[in-house]
């Protein structure tokens, strides 16, 4: 099974490819919107980026994963939510299955410590591939492979 993996900050959205448990290599590695996701032309642009992207990977499914509690601005908790469901509609549009992971979740079915934050986990799953790994990339990959477990 091929997944998608999706973790997004307020700033960007981190993506990885797990493949019947590898990580893939050379495939887009993250998204950064234009900085007008307030208005029309800036939320499409970025739905249009995430589409290229679904048709680049063809995966049989998304797994989007959601924050850890976190203190932030609300700003900053707008704009992850933003860039979180743009991706969710971008899925939706291109017809691609979509599950939202919860962090426990994805601890439970990789079977990781509760303890610690789960990027402190990253490791366990395989070595890094490629860029931004510990920016948002692993936590990208942890959620594919998470995705990819019933």
């Amino acid at each position: 099974m091929r997944v998608l993996g999706v973790s997004c900050s307020s700033r960007e959205t981190y993506l990885a490819v797990d493949d019947d448990g590898t990580i893939l290599d050379g495939l887009t590695e993250r998204l950064q919107p234009s900085s007008g996701l307030e208005a029309g032309e800036g939320l499409t642009e970025f739905i249009d980026s995430v589409r290229r992207v679904l048709r680049e990977v063809t995966p049989d499914r998304v797994a989007v994963l959601l924050p850890e509690t976190w203190s932030a601005t609300y700003r900053q908790h707008l704009d992850r939510a933003t860039l979180d469901t743009l991706v969710r509609v971008a899925a939706a549009l291109e017809d691609v299955p979509l599950e939202v992971l919860a962090r426990a979740t994805v601890r439970a079915r990789l079977n990781l410590p509760r303890r610690g934050p789960l990027d402190s986990h990253v490791g366990r799953v395989g070595s890094s591939v490629g860029r931004y790994w510990s920016a948002g990339r692993g936590l990208a990959a942890l959620a594919a492979r998470a995705g990819g477990v019933s």
